[in-house]
């Protein structure tokens, strides 16, 4: 870490015995003075710089990282949807004692989108060396990601919530008509957040397409 320098300020080493030899000593230390302090403010320059550029690589790299895991996020996004689908038919058949060759399907699969750079960016202060408008784009991208990681976790929840009796060994061929309700409501609740987490989703998409050309 940057830490700013004491200045001393030593008095004459010889005694001042004229006016002019007190003016040629106020001279040299405003001029002493005035080059320290250029000298510090040109290492805060160059150490504000390398910060800045540093946390812009950092920003850059870790959305574009971002972007792809999202790319492979939304791929899984659409085949959950196809077996929380296929899950809701099996079960309103099983409800109206229909026959179905259909297989429950309760995978899951997600990655996170990650932050690390822009909270470090933020805890060294190089977000407020930035403009204003490279600053709020990528608070915009990232409060936008927090909201797709949320999203992502409340589905989650509920695919553990709908696949629980096959989590305790149980077919869904034998459960109860309560039972089927239940799980046919957990199963919408799954589908409907899912689907919420498809439309965040898409919308990062599009700020990691636009941060790519404005960032």
């Amino acid at each position: 870490m940057y830490t700013a320098g004491v200045m001393d300020v030593h008095p004459p080493h010889e005694p001042i015995h004229t006016f002019k030899d007190f003016l040629l000593h106020i001279v040299t230390i405003t001029i002493g003075l005035l080059i320290a302090l250029g000298l510090e403010a040109a290492v805060e320059h160059v150490h504000q710089h390398h910060l800045l550029h540093t946390a812009e690589i950092n920003l850059r790299q870790e959305l574009a990282n971002n972007r792809s895991v999202l790319s492979k996020d939304r791929a899984q996004i659409a085949s959950s949807e196809k077996a929380l689908t296929n899950n809701l038919k099996l079960l309103r058949a099983l409800k109206a004692h229909q026959s179905s060759d259909i297989v429950p399907d309760f995978g899951w699969y997600w990655s996170d989108m990650e932050n690390a750079g822009w909270n470090t960016a933020r805890d060294t202060g190089a977000i407020a060396l930035m403009s204003y408008d490279q600053a709020q784009g990528y608070s915009v991208v990232y409060s936008q990601q927090s909201y797709v990681n949320a999203a992502a976790s409340v589905y989650i929840r509920d695919i553990y919530a709908s696949s629980a009796p096959a989590q305790e060994g149980r077919s869904l061929h034998d459960l109860s008509p309560e039972e089927l309700d239940r799980e046919i409501a957990a199963t919408e609740h799954a589908l409907a957040d899912l689907r919420l987490l498809d439309d965040l989703s898409r919308s990062l998409e599009t700020l990691y397409n636009d941060a790519g050309h404005e960032l």
